[in-house]
């Protein structure tokens, strides 16, 4: 290591003397951070294709096979180890059950990870290699341990007695990375960051969301659409022109559609036309102008932060058969 102080080598300087370590903080400073400032995120890096999938072989059998990708391993065996930016070029074969046949009585999990080994923190080589590791026989099987630097990419379950492995054995484990300050692809919730920082975002894929970290600790969804929720409403009133009553959130904006027809006269003071659930309900009062179907007059409608949709009628009770748009947008939670 060229540099015995905090401060590293800076990449491809003129007259210095740049060691391994500092060419990967240098490169590693255009990854995703992160459990440090000076660490990057492993994974892998989303590309045309499918980058770093294992899958069954085309006529299944007892062998796998893992996609081309490039990635990131981060260095753990120092404190300034770096981020190691790997690839496999072509297209992988592993012997899943050739040299490690099915235990006649208990099924196993085997792993397929990318590890980078280094002999400068004591392996006997230096290299990535995309490897299988294999699991003990159980009868509840638990996924084998795995040292040193690397990134998971499938869990196979292997199944006593088994002579193939099919698609369904095969689980995807592959974390991804991004450059830093790009969007993050996770699988879902439980992807999400172990060590996010202020205004990170992500592109969860149960949800097909964008969420991003806010300095509060918290994740929040951009642009999150409930698509739109019917709502109930009291006897006495019916749909008009197949405008059933719905509700629809998209972010923060609440939205609330529908045309309604009364049965019998309502009273003036107010009617309560029905109630929103909790996600769609505005911090303070929200006020509109409810337009009268038929006429040239209108109404007042108030949405509660209790849910409550409310009409006012003033002085004027509603009569029957009278019809009411009922179409306005607010703010939730704010």
């Amino acid at each position: 290591m060229s540099t015995p102080t905090p401060e590293r080598d800076s990449g491809w300087i003129s007259g210095g003397v740049v060691d391994a370590e500092d060419a990967r903080l240098a490169t590693g400073v255009f990854a995703a951070p992160g459990a440090s400032p000076v660490q990057a995120r492993s994974g892998v890096r989303p590309a045309t294709g499918d980058p770093g999938r294992v899958q069954a072989t085309a006529t299944v059998s007892g062998k796998v096979t893992v996609a081309p990708f490039q990635g990131v391993i981060q260095g753990t065996r120092a404190s300034a180890t770096g981020a190691y930016l790997v690839t496999l070029g072509q297209q992988k074969t592993l012997d899943v059950l050739g040299t490690n046949p099915a235990d006649p009585s208990n099924p196993r999990n085997d792993l397929v990870v990318a590890r980078q080994r280094d002999a400068q923190y004591g392996d006997a080589g230096t290299g990535m290699t995309v490897e299988l590791v294999k699991g003990t026989a159980a009868a509840t099987p638990t996924d084998p341990q795995v040292t040193g630097d690397f990134i998971p990419l499938a869990r196979i379950r292997v199944a006593k007695n088994a002579s193939s492995v099919a698609a369904p054995d095969i689980d995807d484990l592959r974390p991804w990375t991004s450059a830093v300050g790009g969007i993050l692809r996770v699988w879902g919730e439980g992807g999400r960051p172990t060590y996010p920082y202020a205004g990170m975002y992500i592109h969860r894929g149960d949800t097909n969301h964008l969420e991003w970290y806010d300095s509060s600790g918290n994740w929040r969804a951009v642009n999150n659409d409930t698509g739109w929720a019917p709502l109930t409403f009291p006897a006495g009133w019916t749909v008009y022109n197949s405008e059933a009553p719905a509700v629809r959130r998209v972010g923060a904006v609440a939205y609330l559609r529908g045309a309604m027809r009364t049965g019998v006269a309502q009273s003036a003071n107010p009617t309560v036309l029905m109630n929103l659930p909790a996600a769609f309900r505005p911090l303070v009062r929200h006020h509109w102008y409810v337009v009268l179907g038929g006429t040239r007059t209108g109404i007042e409608g108030i949405v509660d932060t209790d849910g409550n949709v409310n009409l006012y009628p003033q002085t004027t009770a509603l009569p029957a058969e009278q019809i009411v748009y009922i179409n306005t947008t607010w703010l939730v939670g704010q």
